[in-house]
């Protein structure tokens, strides 16, 4: 199974009236399931060698967000931080995160950013990256637009369909 595959099979799974569904392949179990009205989800996997049974992905009805260790985070977290400063900054259309990942502005640390603040980008123009399982996913733009506002930081854990840009259609 494929990263595609699997985010492919979430994403139509997240936007079906299906409430239950299993998937098998090579030994390898995938376990969807929506809770009461659709208000929380959950992906459980069983693979060979993997403790199984343990819910990899979880949240509320605007899409997945990793559920894992990460270093300590004060008493505000940084999910709080993430989420004020998006809110407060959310002007003109909002282009969000498509998958769950490590949002990147540029292909490595030493080349300039896809996108600044104020430039015009044009469709089919790489964005950004998020890196997902070890994969590097460059997305491009759907349309022609000016960047008002970057509302993540580069390295910055993304959730589905949490805010990225702010821009305005040209």
């Amino acid at each position: 199974m494929t990263d595609d595959f699997i985010f492919d099979l979430m994403k139509k799974f997240n936007d079906s009236s299906i409430v239950d569904f299993e998937f098998t392949r090579d030994g390898s179990k995938i376990v969807l399931k929506k809770k009461e009205g659709c208000v929380e989800k959950e992906i459980y996997t069983s693979v060979p060698g993997v403790q199984g049974g343990q819910p990899l992905v979880s949240g509320g009805a605007d899409g997945f967000s990793s559920k894992g260790s990460t270093a300590s985070v004060p008493a505000e977290s940084k999910k709080d931080k993430k989420e004020s400063k998006s809110e407060s900054k959310l002007s003109g259309d909002v282009i969000k995160s498509p998958i769950v990942g490590t949002f990147y502005r540029s292909p490595s640390p030493d080349s300039p950013a896809y996108v600044q603040k104020g430039a015009k980008i044009k469709k089919g123009d790489p964005i950004c990256i998020i890196e997902a399982m070890k994969m590097m996913n460059t997305f491009n733009a759907e349309y022609d637009f000016e960047v008002l506002d970057i509302l993540v930081e580069n390295g910055d854990l993304v959730e589905f369909d949490q805010p990225l840009f702010s821009v305005k259609k040209l």
